[in-house]
């Protein structure tokens, strides 16, 4: 009689680990399948408080112009290259391309993060370009963001985590280009 209630406590408790560790957390997203497209940039914000845990006002909203909502894109894609070009100016005067990558690529890490390594050419005050790593600019956050995440059809970078909570001082909104 002992040696069957084991093995029936046995079959139990592998039934429950088997079923706790299979089972999909519906909170988690796919980044890698829902990361691949083509993004367009919104606008990006940065917090000023943090009010009964949640963010409080903007401190400071990026805004995008015309011609970068417009023609703008971040690309990944499955090959893990990295397409990217910003444009500024307005719609009636002409677009110029201010930024664009130049062999970038991006590496899932983690669920949640990517890297992306490569060059980006910056316009310059000469009308000309310069070719700046990835890792040594500031802008356009591309290079290693905190956390990436894909809401609906927004994709969200998040930069510089708020200590001692699950917030983020900065974050850039991307909506899905089709």
């Amino acid at each position: 009689m002992i040696k069957i209630t084991k093995t029936v406590l046995l079959i139990f408790a592998i039934t429950i680990l088997f079923f706790n560790c299979s089972k999909d957390d519906t909170d988690t997203p796919i980044y890698l399948d829902s990361l691949i497209g083509s993004w367009s940039p919104v606008v990006g914000l940065m917090t000023g408080e943090i009010i009964n845990g949640d963010y409080g006002e903007v401190s400071f909203t990026y805004t995008f112009g015309e011609c970068s909502t417009e023609n703008s894109r971040l690309t990944f894609k499955e090959d893990g290259s990295l397409d990217y070009t910003m444009y500024r100016g307005k719609l009636d005067k002409g677009c110029t391309i201010f930024e664009s990558s130049k062999n970038v690529v991006w590496e899932s890490v983690g669920d949640s993060t990517f890297i992306a390594e490569g060059i980006i050419s910056q316009l310059n005050n000469q009308g000309t370009y310069d070719d700046v790593d990835i890792y040594q600019q500031a802008e356009p956050y591309l290079s290693e963001p905190d956390l990436v995440k894909i809401q609906n059809d927004t994709l969200i970078l998040f930069y510089d985590k708020i200590p001692k909570t699950n917030l983020y001082n900065t974050r850039f909104f991307y909506a899905r280009s089709y």
